[in-house]
């Protein structure tokens, strides 16, 4: 039974790791966050989007199949609204890109808790997550049948989601002062180019 639940960690971490390790729009916007207003901001964005990957991954183990059958009928709708919703998100980061950016590491009153709501919402608008989860939900219930299995491969997953954005937001925070305005701009223009192709592309996948 032990070993059972390690492999299920582990293949929960894996998982975690998998869905975090593209380095997408929201990477990019991690990134961006901890190189233009500090580690703090950039912890928080990373918190936000493991927060999404918890909860989605819960989900998918929890009541994935009856989660899916009760959403196919709206699929098409969700998905174009989602993308629509993507599309006007990443609409205004490029118009706030465009502006000259801040001073790196610059505090801002109750920031962190803003960007740990913004993150929450573009993570949680992507469907593309859940539907990952969704599909290895399976693995839970081939590995053990012990009650608390799922717990475990939903925690090893939020885990390695959060231990990976933090790293992002670590690695933005230790080259956003060795780097010059210009390429701050430039990665904020292609992380909500970035977003605005992620709500295309799923707006399209939607009705195709």
């Amino acid at each position: 039974m032990t070993h059972d639940l390690l492999t299920l960690a582990a293949a929960g971490f894996v998982a975690g790791l998998a869905v975090a390790m593209p380095l997408g729009a929201v990477g990019l916007l991690i990134l961006r966050e901890s190189m233009v207003q500090g580690l703090r901001s950039g912890l928080a964005a990373a918190a936000g989007v493991a927060s999404v990957d918890l909860v989605y991954c819960a989900v998918a183990v929890g009541v994935g199949a009856y989660f899916v059958d009760a959403l196919q009928p709206w699929m098409t709708t969700i998905g174009v609204v989602s993308g629509i919703v993507i599309i006007g998100v990443g609409v205004l980061l490029l118009r706030g890109a465009l502006r000259p950016p801040a001073t790196a590491g610059e505090a801002v009153t109750g920031r962190p808790w803003h960007v740990y709501v913004r993150f929450v919402g573009l993570t949680a608008l992507n469907p593309a997550t859940v539907v990952y989860f969704l599909a290895l939900a399976a693995v839970v219930t081939t590995v053990t049948t012990a009650a608390y299995g799922p717990a475990v491969f939903v925690v090893a997953a939020g885990l390695a989601s959060l231990l990976w954005q933090a790293g992002l937001a670590i690695v933005g925070a230790v080259i956003g002062a060795r780097v010059s305005p210009r390429i701050v701009r430039g990665l904020g223009i292609a992380a909500a180019v970035a977003v605005i192709a992620l709500g295309v592309v799923a707006t399209v996948a939607a009705t195709a």
